[in-house]
């Protein structure tokens, strides 16, 4: 990536970063009077709850790893088998503990090749499909917190992430944003080298039908994960049933937030603080409850990503694509024959 637009990257992380901060002040601020840490110790959760919680959120990872993997079978890229393909998305999952978010996506493809997949169309694969699970999360959240909506400002800022997501549509998965594609192409080394050209590369491959699916698919998971959430933060406060709407915008909200702000890793510490502001607001959850779910939280994610590699093989297996899966496209010998002749 280029200097430019990598300032122009840390600016607008910053910037997200300075919201986040502002918000969390806002709210937290008229409830922070008399507050004791000591407070922190009265929440007991109930034990059903917290199980059934910890149960969807572990779907919710899960549909994510057999999403990416129907993405790849949708284009062609390849189709490993249920085990591998638990064991490449979780393993590479934890490279988003580690500063710098590529960290991730060079695990992935590091495992997918060992299985036998081209390295370079899995991982462009996992971006397709991280688009998709970013335009959906900022629809769910629109519609769990619709009152963030109000006020010409807010409206402005919706609008214009609506427009970029249209954009972004034609871009990668229309005829029309061809030659925009081609421009991208060209400038491919300063934004991301061969792992970008290689998600252009799929996104023509796209069908209409199957990025609806695709969508619907990331949806739904949005659904299970403010599900998910609600349960754990009525397992701690039981009356807060009555506002699962806004529990469910504040998970979405957050999670969006951590993911966002790249710097941190796996949003540690900005997911956390943006649950915090967003709880709080919250009038029948005490501030020292949003506290200790927020922190709790994190422990909670990360068991919810861990247990699934307990079920998948950590051995090398040379059999891992099933009988059935369709022929996996090299997308690395294809884009560096398309360099070569250009």
């Amino acid at each position: 990536m280029s200097k430019s637009l990598r300032w122009a990257a840390r600016l607008g992380q910053l910037l997200l970063l300075a919201v986040i901060i502002w918000g969390i002040a806002r709210a937290v601020a008229p409830r922070a009077e008399g507050f004791e840490w000591s407070a922190l110790a009265e929440w007991r959760p109930q034990p059903g709850r917290l199980v059934l919680s910890t149960l969807l959120l572990i779907a919710v990872y899960v549909a994510h790893a057999f999403l990416w993997r129907r993405i790849m079978s949708d284009l062609d890229v390849g189709r490993p088998a249920p085990l591998t393909t638990t064991r490449i998305y979780f393993l590479s999952s934890l490279g988003r503990y580690i500063p710098g978010k590529l960290w991730q996506l060079a695990g992935l493809a590091v495992l997918s090749r060992r299985a036998g997949l081209p390295a370079l169309g899995a991982t462009a694969a996992a971006l397709l499909g991280q688009f998709a699970f970013l335009a959906t999360g900022f629809l769910f959240l629109a519609v769990m917190l619709p009152q963030w909506m109000e006020g010409s400002g807010a409206k402005l800022a919706g609008i214009v992430l609506l427009i970029c997501a249209c954009t972004a549509w034609i871009i990668l998965a229309t005829p029309s944003g061809e030659p925009a594609r081609a421009w991208l192409r060209k400038r491919a080394g300063s934004l991301g080298g061969d792992r970008f050209v290689a998600a252009l590369d799929l996104a023509e491959r796209v069908r209409g039908w199957d990025a609806i699916r695709w969508g619907v698919g990331y949806g739904f998971t949005w659904i299970l994960l403010g599900l998910a959430f609600t349960l754990f933060v009525t397992a701690f406060v039981p009356e807060a049933i009555t506002e699962s709407r806004q529990i469910a915008g504040a998970v979405a909200a957050s999670y969006l937030a951590g993911y966002l702000v790249l710097f941190a890793p796996a949003g540690i510490g900005v997911r956390e603080g943006a649950m915090t502001g967003l709880l709080a607001a919250i009038p029948v959850i005490p501030l020292s409850a949003a506290v200790l779910i927020s922190v709790l939280s994190r422990i909670w994610f990360t068991i919810a990503e861990l247990v699934p590699l307990a079920v998948a093989p950590f051995a090398d297996n040379p059999a891992l694509q099933d009988d059935t899966a369709p022929t996996a496209t090299n997308t690395e010998t294809v884009a560096s024959n398309e360099r070569g002749t250009t």
